[in-house]
């Protein structure tokens, strides 16, 4: 009997012992996902943003989607500043003025926009806050500026300019490219 007692007793030991590493492997596992996630949103956070410039998997292009609604009439320089500077906590964005059809805002700190987010990162955000700008009455262009970088460019930009034939950052920052070479 005792024999029986003691082998059952390692058998549930060794289940134990098993369960407990693939609950710390799962636990592991989710800790990653939740630092993806949180690494992620350290940069962008869509939570208010009113576009975003995305791959579609399905066209397997870029596109631009309207998150959300916005009252034109509610909206100010000041009020997407605050939007914008939510969506991307990185890259932090002063609204200075309009003055006839734009909007002129400046990025003291563009080392993450043009050095750190990449080529898509640095887009998506000067297509969002381009479209974001544009919202505002008799807006059609919003002036950029900044310090240029390998993925960012000053300068004024339209919902047009990122038409698939006319993109301003790549053709750009492709000339420089080869001009290095």
């Amino acid at each position: 009997m005792e024999p029986k007692l003691i082998s059952l007793g390692l058998i549930l030991m060794i289940i134990a012992c098993n369960t407990k590493q693939q609950e710390d492997s799962v636990s592991s596992g989710e800790e990653k996902k939740s630092e993806l996630r949180s690494e992620r949103s350290e940069v962008y956070d869509p939570s208010e943003a009113i576009w975003k410039y995305d791959f579609n998997q399905q066209t397997e292009e870029f596109e631009v989607t309207q998150l959300r609604g916005v009252d034109r009439n509610s909206l100010t320089g000041e009020v997407l500043e605050k939007i914008v500077n939510k969506t991307w906590p990185k890259v932090q964005i002063k609204f200075i003025r309009t003055s006839n059809d734009t909007a002129f805002i400046s990025i003291p700190d563009s080392q993450v926009l043009t050095q750190q987010m990449g080529s898509a990162g640095a887009e998506s955000f000067m297509v969002s806050t381009t479209y974001s700008f544009t919202e505002l009455h008799g807006i059609n262009h919003v002036s950029f500026d900044f310090k240029e970088g390998d993925h960012g460019i000053p300068g004024v930009y339209d919902r047009n300019s990122w038409n698939k034939n006319k993109n301003p950052l790549k053709t750009i920052v492709d000339e420089k490219a080869t001009k290095q070479e």
